[in-house]
């Protein structure tokens, strides 16, 4: 179902976001870095890949979220509604790999904070450079 995901069956299992009615903001969780909250009301525009659920690109007015994994079509579902509360990173010091292959899993994210708003050229660029075999670190 949409924006529904299966909450943990064990304390401290990784599920790698969670969806609720009534959503604001948007947490940001990444491995070792401080959660970020920007609201919703700030997001101009969510760019992925189509069918194929392995990535996916936040666009903010001030920042940019990029979103590696599988599995994220759940996730994308529920950020186009408004209704993800939150995305998390998986970190192996802190949960086991799940063991369901067909869960939502975020392998990396990758924030960038820009001081005048990310531009859409930003964006494309970075795509360009992934075709040629590039990546942005």
């Amino acid at each position: 179902m949409a924006g529904e995901t299966t909450p943990p069956k064990e304390p401290g299992e990784y599920v790698a976001f969670d969806a609720k009615d009534k959503v604001t903001r948007l947490r940001i969780s990444r491995a070792n870095d401080p959660t970020r909250s920007p609201g919703y009301a700030y997001l101009l525009d969510i760019v992925y890949d189509g069918d194929f659920g392995t990535n996916f690109v936040l666009v903010y007015t001030f920042l940019m979220v990029l979103v590696r994994g599988k599995n994220l079509q759940p996730v994308i579902m529920a950020l186009e509604m408004g209704t993800a509360d939150f995305i998390q990173e998986f970190d192996a010091d802190r949960w086991q790999i799940p063991k369901d292959e067909k869960a939502p899993f975020i392998e990396s994210i990758e924030v960038v904070v820009q001081e005048n708003g990310p531009s859409i050229a930003d964006s494309e660029q970075s795509e360009s450079m992934r075709e040629k075999g590039k990546t942005r670190h």
